[in-house]
């Protein structure tokens, strides 16, 4: 009789897994409520704290993610480009929706040249991402364009057909 375990090989198969970090290191007091989203106003204060820890000289899109009763659950920055163009995959924005347990999520991006106007890739872009939200169950509430004198809101524009945001 032969001994197997001489002779057998152990394999050993090396797998990917998924992590997620989670910083809470921005925003609402510990004694106070998660911060709402019931207005373009709301959102650009909160928008205005996440940005300001960015470089200004480049373009960044943000991921707002937030809850079912529209509290804002935390926030990712999903890519940084250049002054005038910033690549994005669909793919990642709604990966990181989901990982971080998004009910209804809010993108955002800057202007470095301080123009608050949507170019038609904006535009394009927003419409196919509404699209894929509504296919994930992950509706995207508004896209907001922030610059040091302001902001843009697609929904208050009416640049795009978005959910209601609460109180609408």
């Amino acid at each position: 009789m032969k001994n197997f375990s001489d002779t057998t090989t152990v394999y050993t198969k090396i797998l990917k897994t998924v992590r997620l970090k989670i910083r809470q290191d921005f925003i609402a007091a510990p004694d106070e409520d998660l911060p709402p989203a019931k207005s373009p106003d709301d959102i650009h204060e909160i928008l205005k704290a996440i940005f300001r820890q960015l470089d200004d000289d480049q373009e960044h899109l943000v991921l707002l993610v937030l809850n079912v009763s529209h509290e804002v659950m935390g926030y990712k920055v999903i890519s940084s480009g250049t002054q005038t163009a910033n690549p994005v995959d669909s793919k990642i924005i709604f990966r990181n929706a989901l990982m971080l347990g998004a009910s209804r999520i809010i993108l955002a991006h800057n202007h470095p040249g301080g123009k608050l106007t949507a170019s038609p890739e904006d535009i394009h872009f927003t419409e196919r991402m509404v699209e894929a939200g509504k296919l994930l169950d992950i509706p995207i509430l508004d896209h907001i364009i922030i610059t040091h004198t302001g902001y843009l809101s697609f929904r208050e524009e009416r640049l795009c057909e978005f959910e209601p945001l609460c109180g609408e």
